[in-house]
C-alpha cells in the first residue's frame, strides 16, 4: 500500500485562492440585503413606539421571518464558501453567530425583554455592517505591501545629538 494510494490527490481538493467571485457577490447581495433589513426593524420599532400599533405587527414580522430567513441563507453562503477552501473560517463562524443573535432576539422581543432586546439590536447591526465590509475585502485584490501601502521615508543621514544646534555658542 503505498502513500500516494492514502492521501487524497490535489485533483480532490479545491484549489485555495481568492473566493469564487459569484459566492462572494452572492453573500454581498445577501448581507446587504440584511443590512436593510436590520435597519429597517429599527426603523419599525421607532414607529410603533412612537405610537403606531400597526407598524408593531411588521416589525414581528421582519424580525421572526425576514431576518432569520436572511441570517440562514448567509450561514449557507459562509459555510459553502469556507469548505471550498476560498474564504476564511471565521466568516462561517460569525454567520452562525448571526443567526443565533437573531433567534434570541426573536425570543426576547416577544416576551418583551426590552432591557434586553434594544442593546442586542444594536449589536446585530454591529455584526452585519462588519461582516458586509469583510466579505466585500474578499474580493479586492491585494494591492498594498505589509505596510499597508504607506510610502517609506526617504533615508537619511542619522541624526548626531551631540553636535550644539545651530546659532548656539
Amino acid at each position: 500500500m503505498s502513500l500516494d494510494s492514502t492521501a487524497s490527490s490535489r485533483h480532490d481538493r479545491p484549489e485555495i485562492g481568492a473566493p469564487g467571485p459569484r459566492m462572494v457577490r452572492a453573500m454581498g447581495l445577501v448581507l446587504g440585503l440584511l443590512a436593510v433589513a436590520v435597519f429597517a426593524q429599527a426603523v419599525l420599532a421607532g414607529l410603533f413606539l412612537d405610537g403606531g400599533d400597526a407598524w408593531r405587527g411588521w416589525h414581528a414580522t421582519n424580525g421572526m421571518l425576514v431576518l432569520p430567513l436572511l441570517a440562514l441563507v448567509q450561514v449557507v453562503l459562509a459555510v459553502l464558501v469556507w469548505r471550498r477552501g476560498r474564504g476564511p473560517g471565521w466568516l462561517a463562524v460569525a454567520s452562525v453567530g448571526l443567526l443565533v443573535a437573531l433567534l434570541a432576539q426573536s425570543v426576547l422581543g416577544m416576551t418583551s425583554q426590552v432591557a434586553a432586546h434594544v442593546p442586542l439590536g444594536v449589536a446585530i447591526f454591529g455584526l452585519v455592517g462588519t461582516l458586509l465590509v469583510r466579505t466585500r475585502a474578499l474580493t479586492r485584490p491585494a494591492t498594498r505591501g505589509h505596510d499597508g501601502g504607506w510610502p517609506r521615508p526617504a533615508p537619511s543621514a542619522p541624526a548626531d545629538h551631540h553636535r550644539p544646534l545651530e546659532g548656539t555658542p
